[in-house]
Parts: C-alpha cells; structure tokens; sequence
C-alpha cells in the first residue's frame, strides 16, 4: 500500500486569454472546480492505476469538503476535520498553459492528522507534500523519522515550500528520505551538484518540462534521461503530479527505471492536454503502454 501525506485542496480554475499587468484586469473566460493538492492528485492517480492508496490529511467541514472526499472513492481516506474551510487554490490559467496560484489554508494549514503506530505497519510507501503552513517542514520530519523506523519506503515532492527553505535545511529531511522527486527550477534553486543529492538518497528525479525527465541512482552514480512526448498543451497544473503517479507505479510493479521515466512522462503528456490536475490515463491505457515498452525493448 502506498499512502500520501499532503494537504486536502480544492481547486478553482480561471480560464483568461493572458496576465494583465500589475493594476490591470483579465476578463475570466471560465471557472472550473476540482479537487487538488499534489500528493492528494498522485494518490487519486495510482487509486485509478489499480494500486492499493490511503490518503491522510485535514479537511474542513463545508462543501468543499465533501466534494474533496467524492473525488477520492477509490482511495482509503483519513481525514481530521481542523477548520470550518477546507483548503482551496485559486488558479489562473492563460491561453499558453501557464498557471498561477492563489492558496488559502484553512484547514490544509492545520496539521493535526490521524496517524497511529498501526498504520506504519499497514503501508509499504509514504508520499509527502508540502503543507502550505510554516509547521509543515517539522511535521513532516517527525514522520519521516518514524516512517523510517518501521523500514518503510518515504518518497519526497518538496516542491517550492520546502526548495525555498535552502539545501541545508532540507537535508535534514533528506536524510529520511528515499527518492526525490522535483522539478529542474526546484533543482536549480537549491545550487547543489547530483551527487550532493544522493548523500541522502537512493533515487534523485527531476523533470524538465519539455525535454522530458531524468534519474539520477546511488547506486554508480548512473544518469538516466528520457524525452517527453510531444503533445498540445492546455493547461500544465498537476503535470508534475502526473508523472510522478506514472513514474513511482512503474516502480512499484519493478520497471526498469527508464521504462518508469516513460511511463511517468507518457501520463504528464496526457494530463496537460486538459484542464485541471486530475486527467490520467486509464488503467487500461496504462496496460497498454507498458505492454508496448515491452514489445520495443522486451521484458525487465
């Protein structure tokens, strides 16, 4: 099983045709809601790939909250109602596919979760996000700590929160952590070389936008690099959340690493050809796919 530990959102997507300048105005074409928050769109994607989930959070106590938890059927939910609101973003999304993002906490800013000692011992992985409060960073390390103590698998999106803090700072959480995965501006904001990353960890990835992703392993230091797949692109909210879905369930049902970059860069490609965090593949589209990585390069 495979848990995500991350903030429970609601997304409210604005459609315009470009960003005014700072004191202008955009006439908002459309207005999309759906459910969001980065671990919380990985474990809804693995959920329709088939693979066991469970998701822990906080939540409000309104209709978004209930929106929320009716995205998440597939998936085993253990939320702690902390707020009367549940988190929500604001997204504004141009005629290029760029997106900007207004977060307000609520409840996601409220870390109180329902963790017991019976839980390490029920799930396999641990997927972790960023909550977007200050107490974020510590809670998350007293997890991972624990997480690690009961010889479990703690996967880490640091995302802009956690990248902004500096390398120094995040390596006391890196510590605990077995792969990394971030996008190349996380990257580059943290001013450290591959191997600096893998002191701490087993598996270092990073995607490249439009040139696709790479992964760096401990083990010899060996550089994988994979290109993406050229699409349309609609809206890119959630495309890093796409591909980690596709990369970690190739990891999980043990795919070649490169077949894993594939796969996580085939589902990204699929998703920023809509609007909205959640568009994945079928389950059935997946089979698919790694059927043909089969059939192209033979079997693992």
């Amino acid at each position: 099983m495979i848990a995500g530990v991350g903030p429970a959102l609601v997304d409210y997507i604005n459609i315009i045709d470009e960003y005014p300048k700072a004191g202008g105005h955009a006439v908002v074409k459309k207005t999309m809601k759906m459910a969001g928050g980065a671990a919380a769109n990985v474990i809804y994607g693995l959920s329709n790939f088939g693979v066991k989930c469970r998701f822990y959070s906080t939540i409000g106590e309104d209709n978004d909250a209930e929106f929320f938890k009716s995205s998440m059927q597939k998936v085993e939910l253990k939320l702690n109602a902390t707020h009367k609101e549940t988190g929500k973003v604001v997204i504004y999304v141009d005629r290029y596919g760029e997106r900007t993002f207004f977060v307000h906490p609520n409840a996601a800013g409220v870390v109180d979760l329902l963790i017991e000692n019976k839980d390490f011992e029920e799930v396999d992985y641990f997927y972790l996000d960023p909550f977007p409060t200050n107490k974020s960073f510590e809670f998350h390390l007293n997890l991972a700590k624990k997480v690690k103590k009961f010889g479990k698998f703690v996967i880490l999106n640091p995302g802009f929160p956690y990248t902004s803090l500096g390398f120094k700072k995040l390596s006391k959480l890196l510590k605990y952590v077995d792969m990394l995965i971030m996008s190349k501006d996380e990257f580059s904001m943290l001013g450290k070389v591959e191997e600096e990353f893998l002191e701490f960890v087993d598996y270092l990835i990073v995607t490249l936008g439009k040139n696709g992703s790479k992964c760096v392993t401990k083990n010899g230091l060996k550089v994988i690099e994979k290109p993406a797949f050229k699409t349309n692109i609609v809206d890119t909210t959630g495309a890093g959340d796409a591909f980690a879905a596709g990369f970690i369930y190739g990891f999980l049902n043990n795919l070649e690493i490169e077949r894993c970059l594939l796969l996580g860069n085939y589902v990204a490609s699929y998703n920023i050809q809509h609007y909205g965090a959640r568009n994945f593949p079928s389950r059935r589209d997946i089979d698919n796919f790694i059927l043909r990585l089969t059939t192209k390069y033979g079997r693992t």
